[in-house]
Order: C-alpha cells, then structure tokens, then sequence
C-alpha cells in the first residue's frame, strides 16, 4: 500500500521542487546573491505558497515540444518514485535507520531542485552540491549505518576537482560549467562503482544529444544547454539498471 503512495509523493515533490526553483530564479533576478540564504529565502517562499507549486512559466507552445516537455516531465516522476520506493522498502520491510529513509527522501527532493534551478537560471549552488559530498558520511556516524562508497572513487574526484580549480586561470571558455564540474564529481564520489564516473559522463552526454536533438528537431543540435538534469538523469537510471540487475548496488551506498 505504501508503495502506491510513492507516485503521489514524487508529483509533489517535483511540483515544490519547481516552485522553489523558480522563486529562487526570482530571487536572483532581483540582485541577490546566490548563496545559502537565498536558497533558504526561496524555499520559504515556495512553501508558503503551495498554489503556485504547479504553474511552470514558461510552458511550450508547439504540440511537438509539449510533448517532448510531458516525456521529461513523465521520466522525472519515474525516476523519483523509484528512489522514494527505495527509502519505503529499506526503513519498512529492511529494517534500516528511518535516517537512511530521510535520506532517499532528502536526495529525491535535491535532484528535482538541481534540474528545475539549473533549467530556469543556469546555476547550480554550491549549498546543494557540496553537501552531496559530505551529509552520507555524516549520516554514518549519526545514525551508524553501513556505507559501501568507494573510497579511491571519492579520492578521485576530490583530487579531479583540485586540478579543476587550479587550471581554471588557464582555460579561456571552458567547455562545462563549475557548478557541472562539482554536481558530476559529487555524484560520482559517492558511487560504489569505481567505474560510474565514466558511466556518468557517458550516458549524460548521450542523454544531452537525444533530448536536444528531438527538441530542435536535428541531428546536429546547437547551442548551449543545462547540462546539470541530464548529470541527474544519468545517475538514476544507473542506479534503475544496477539495482534491477542485483548487484548490491544502492545509492550513495546504502
């Protein structure tokens, strides 16, 4: 029976998700500077605002890219309901800490912020990425349970991230934004798999081509482009995949 409650659940998540993000799009227009506090300014805002969870400003017009935009918005729901069908199955029936729960729940709600904020303003903030790094270990020691990360894999990105940081004076027009750079390796860090790093880039790249090019209409699509939902998209259908095949592996190693 719970489990019939995690659609439901993802819509609403997805719908406040879309809210704050765009109140902190608006937030950000009028002068402010994207950090915690405006972060914190919007999603108060969202939530005392619940009716304007399901209006999206700039909806299509055509009935091609509406049709495209229902697609995304149908895979989004899917992919959040599998993670919140993850934090019912391993609190109700694993037995696990409510805190591993808490945590499906928080990673559900920060992935649908990530797509719409990077979507309406271009930018991913440091407040939401960098934790993704720290809060699993910190859920370690506060409510002691098992994590499986593997730890050359958090090394590594660390490591790629310094190097990152270090050669940025020297590259004129990066090809990818360092809110892209900290989302990609924050994902990969906390990946069991060693090898998700190369998984992530790949399918996210491959995601970026089809999505864009059915949305212009072309093979060889132009333009810039969000890059950080399809970093998302990619890190949950790795974890669809693994998980359907058994393998022990969770997200975020749980």
């Amino acid at each position: 029976m719970l489990y019939l409650l995690c659609p439901i659940a993802a819509v609403v998540f997805m719908a406040f998700a879309q809210s704050w993000a765009k109140s902190y799009a608006l937030i950000l227009q009028q002068g402010a500077t994207p950090n915690c506090r405006s972060l914190y300014r919007a999603a108060q805002k969202a939530l005392t605002n619940p009716r304007d969870w399901w209006r999206i400003p700039h909806w299509p017009h055509s009935y091609w890219h509406r049709g495209c935009a229902v697609f995304l918005v149908g895979i989004t729901v899917f992919f959040s309901t599998f993670y919140l069908a993850i934090a019912v199955q391993r609190v109700m029936y694993d037995h696990t800490s409510w805190g591993v729960g808490l945590w499906y729940g928080g990673l559900t709600a920060v992935l649908l912020f990530l797509v719409w904020c990077d979507l309406y303003t271009r930018l991913l903030p440091d407040a939401v990425t960098i934790p993704l790094i720290v809060l699993p270990w910190l859920i370690q020691v506060w409510f002691t349970v098992t994590l499986t990360t593997s730890n050359t894999a958090w090394w590594l990105a660390v490591a790629l991230y310094v190097g990152y940081r270090c050669c940025m004076p020297f590259i004129q027009k990066p090809p990818i934004g360092a809110g892209d750079i900290k989302l990609y390796l924050g994902l990969w860090a906390i990946s069991p798999q060693l090898h998700a790093g190369f998984l992530l880039i790949l399918i996210a790249a491959v995601a970026c081509w089809f999505i864009q090019a059915c949305w212009q209409q072309r093979c060889l699509p132009r333009g810039a482009c969000a890059f950080g939902p399809y970093l998302c998209l990619a890190y949950s259908v790795i974890n669809v995949w693994e998980s359907g095949l058994h393998v022990g592996f969770a997200p975020y190693g749980f």
